[in-house]
């Protein structure tokens, strides 16, 4: 073989070897683009826990009647705040009276028990989270009382323990 013809084979052999190594080089991303694709897939499969209520052993029409229940006594105790006809004192015996309802319908549906670990479940879940858990049937009162008034005891009145 000659000098020339020894160098031109060399080169060949360098721009093949170059040629096969960005050809490699190019098909190792496609599979990590075909692994990226799955991983969301797999971590969503390994992260998905049971909703708390599953959890608790409560069916989902259970839960479904209970949110039911809530709004129901949400609407009763705003019908109670807005009626103008009924005295402060006269609000709050209503207001207590419709609770008190909704809350037997509820436990009618789920049992003390099975309420206790949904809350639990809730609470443990909210505390991974770094959030808080969620309210019962009587919702969070920004105003203080029931209908959003501030429940301080009037002046005249004597503080009870």
């Amino acid at each position: 073989m000659t000098k020339k013809s020894s160098t031109f084979a060399l080169a060949v052999i360098v721009v093949l070897n170059l040629s096969l190594s960005t050809l490699l080089a190019q098909a190792a991303p496609s599979a990590k683009v075909h692994n990226k694709s799955t991983a969301p897939v797999a971590r969503m499969q390994a992260s998905h826990e049971k909703p708390c209520w599953e959890v608790a052993g409560i069916s989902k029409s259970a839960i479904a009647e209970r949110s039911r229940i809530e709004q129901e006594t949400r609407s009763q105790v705003q019908s109670v705040c807005n009626d103008s006809s009924l005295n402060e004192q006269q609000k709050r015996e209503k207001i207590r009276e419709i609770r008190q309802q909704s809350h037997q319908q509820i436990d009618a549906l789920i049992s003390p028990q099975q309420q206790e670990a949904l809350k639990a479940c809730q609470k443990e879940r909210a505390a991974a989270r770094g959030g808080s858990a969620g309210h019962g049937a009587g919702g969070i009162h920004r105003g203080g009382g029931p209908c959003g008034e501030m429940t301080a005891p009037k002046p005249s009145e004597p503080e009870r323990p």
